[in-house]
């Protein structure tokens, strides 16, 4: 005997087909927008924010070729770190590299001493480095002591355009009081001293020796000395725009994750490492 479907018969088979098919793609639809959303919310749990950083060269505080960008730069990444930042660094000659940080092109430059010119625009943070700046010359033509500047007069001073040094220092050549010729890097200053251009050149004590071992032979970088007298003790900073409004937050933000660095004990060791000449390595 043949059964024959009835028309009944075929409209339930319709229906249990379609229920069956609905249940199974939506149950997998839904179990796949759970996954995706889930390792989206992963993601964004662990997504660090970046903060963008214009700097400059200047070893061994910084530069593109050291290891970890330099001292001063290493400090302020594992600063931010410690608040849930990514730090990203762009290189820029150092006048454009303020230049960019003061267009709020940037959340920070990296890194200044402190000016007055200078505080009218941006935030200091806390204090990343402390460096001691004196007078590099020829071993051949050393030096006399000094006390003030007028008793530099004498000399031939090379200086690098876009630095600090200190305010007398500018204002002395801006009054003609020094004779100062300015070029565009350290080493060229260098240079121009081991060519009998210039008499005297300052530069912090750290970046003068790692730029005489890095740039020079030790045939040429043997005939250069300096005087033990600082122009100045100086503290380098990471700047914040003041017309940013996540300045104040980001500032605050990294000078607690300083903090805890220097508690960790791992300023210290990065401090001997910078000691070490490990970050020119």
């Amino acid at each position: 005997m043949t059964c024959k479907p009835n028309k009944q018969m075929i409209e339930g088979g319709k229906y249990f087909f379609y229920s069956m098919f609905s249940h199974y793609f939506f149950s997998t639809a839904t179990l796949t927008l759970l996954v995706v959303g889930c390792n989206i919310i992963a993601v964004n749990a662990f997504a660090e924010e970046v903060v963008l950083i214009s700097t400059g060269e200047y070893a061994p505080w910084t530069g593109k070729a050291l290891r970890h960008n330099g001292f001063v730069n290493h400090v302020i990444t594992e600063a931010f770190k410690r608040g849930g930042y990514s730090a990203q660094y762009t290189y820029y000659p150092w006048k454009r590299n303020y230049q960019q940080a003061k267009l709020e092109k940037f959340h920070a430059t990296s890194y200044w001493y402190k000016s007055k010119d200078r505080e009218n625009d941006f935030y200091y943070s806390d204090p990343i480095s402390t460096e001691k700046l004196v007078f590099f010359h020829l071993k051949s033509n050393p030096m006399i002591d000094w006390d003030t500047l007028n008793d530099l007069r004498k000399y031939r001073i090379g200086a690098t355009n876009g630095y600090t040094y200190t305010k007398e220092f500018w204002d002395a050549e801006k009054s003609k009081k020094l004779e100062i010729q300015t070029t565009n890097s350290d080493a060229q200053n260098f240079l121009k001293l081991l060519k009998g251009r210039i008499d005297i050149f300052p530069a912090t004590l750290l970046t003068g020796k790692s730029i005489l071992q890095k740039e020079f032979d030790i045939a040429k970088s043997t005939l250069i000395t300096f005087h033990p007298k600082p122009l100045s003790e100086t503290t380098g900073h990471l700047l914040f725009p003041k017309s940013r409004e996540d300045s104040e937050k980001l500032i605050q933000l990294f000078n607690k994750g300083l903090a805890m660095l220097k508690k960790e004990g791992l300023y210290d060791k990065f401090m001997d490492d910078l000691l070490a000449g490990k970050y020119s390595k």
